[in-house]
């Protein structure tokens, strides 16, 4: 018994140093962050900080907890922030150019005025998001949950919204020209005012029966310049 005890600590002990190690490690990389020691935190509990007006160019913040923090007038360009949770998180007047934003959660995120032109939004949750004015060229949207977001005076020329989500958005004054909307769904969608000449509104590649959209027979947008 007392040889089974000894060999329980010898094994115990070195697993205990090793989580205390990585924990100390964690620590560090997060104060680190915080300091603007480096860029990169993936998988960080960020939530609720004060990180505006930084400038976190390609910085890697995939999987991190970013859930209300702020990053207001912050440099993201290239950034990974894939599947990170920026839930409520402010990201007003952010330059997030060519960033990745794959399936992140960003429900009642803030974006007004935000470049994200060329960026990466498949599979997000966009959630009753505020959008308004943000700058999206080219802007891959794929399959995002674009629930009761608000994308009013949104200019998403060449963007993707590939078999995304749309139902009750506010897309008044959006501009769309060329927009893929192939397969979107999108019921009481607000389109007063949009300009969708040239978007792709038929059904997704493989799909069957008729397209979920079919803009020229809802009121409000235009269809042509």
């Amino acid at each position: 018994m007392r040889q089974f005890f000894s060999v329980a600590l010898v094994v115990l002990v070195p697993l205990i140093g090793a989580e205390g190690l990585a924990s100390a490690a964690y620590a560090q990389d997060v104060a680190a962050f915080l300091a603007g020691r480096t860029k990169d935190c993936p998988g960080c509990d960020l939530s609720n900080q004060s990180l505006k007006r930084r400038n976190l160019t390609g910085a890697n913040l995939a999987g991190a907890n970013l859930a209300g923090a702020s990053f207001h007038r912050s440099v993201l360009r290239g950034a990974n922030l894939s599947g990170a949770d920026l839930t409520g998180a402010n990201l007003n007047k952010t330059d997030l150019i060519q960033a990745d934003l794959s399936n992140t959660k960003m429900g009642m995120a803030m974006l007004f005025e935000s470049d994200a032109s060329r960026a990466n939004f498949a599979r997000a949750d966009l959630t009753e998001a505020m959008m308004g004015s943000i700058r999206l060229l080219n802007g891959n949207l794929d399959r995002a949950n674009l629930t009761e977001a608000d994308l009013a005076g949104a200019q998403l020329n060449d963007a993707s919204f590939a078999n995304a989500t749309l139902n009750g958005a506010n897309m008044v004054q959006a501009r769309m020209l060329r927009a893929n909307l192939r397969g979107a769904v999108a019921e009481s969608v607000d389109f007063t005012n949009a300009t969708l000449r040239d978007a792709n509104q038929g059904p997704s590649a493989g799909a069957t029966g008729p397209p979920h959209l079919f803009l020229s027979a809802l009121p409000g947008p235009r269809l042509s310049s």
